[in-house]
């Protein structure tokens, strides 16, 4: 082995270099914090990783390729058996939870979550409409009544973007 070589796997060794190259395929399935690919050569692999560890912690970035979508992984023993999705080209979900604080977003349905371990933003946002609705104002006459019938339908167009919106 000449001397370059040599440097070359000595710096390999000393920094854990894996000088493996990315695979490409197709998601053919998904299972949970994993995925099953199918390789450019028609290699099916199972349990290929959709997030650095597949650990069930409360603590998490998971990104969901959609099935048929094209992916790049590697590999950290420079093998099958330990690939892991770093790229895809289409998503089905991004998932983030944080210290209690959850973010998803579904593309399978349009919407968005945002939730801690009591509250989620569309409680926050119901719970606003309800008391827009029932609205009550001191005036010199005494209370007033509930809104009026075109404050109500704006109300009411409110809560329906919500819930198009948020989960």
């Amino acid at each position: 082995m000449d001397t370059p070589v040599k440097i070359k796997a000595l710096l390999q060794q000393i920094v854990g270099a894996n000088s493996n190259l990315p695979i490409t395929g197709k998601v053919i399935s998904i299972e949970g914090e994993s995925c099953t690919v199918q390789l450019i050569s028609g290699l099916k692999v199972s349990d290929v990783k959709l997030k650095a560890t597949i650990n069930e912690q409360d603590n998490f970035i998971l990104v969901t390729p959609k099935e048929g979508s094209s992916v790049i992984m590697l590999s950290s023993t420079g093998d099958l058996e330990n690939l892991t999705v770093i790229k895809a080209d289409q998503f089905e979900k991004m998932e983030i939870n944080q210290g209690g604080l959850n973010i998803l977003i579904d593309s399978n349905d349009g919407k968005v979550s945002i939730k801690n371990d009591s509250v989620s933003l569309k409680e926050i946002l119901s719970d606003l409409s309800e008391l827009l609705k029932n609205i009550k104002v001191f005036t010199p006459m005494g209370p007033s009544g509930n809104p009026l019938p075109d404050s109500i339908q704006a109300i009411v167009n409110f809560e329906t973007k919500v819930n198009q919106l948020l989960k």
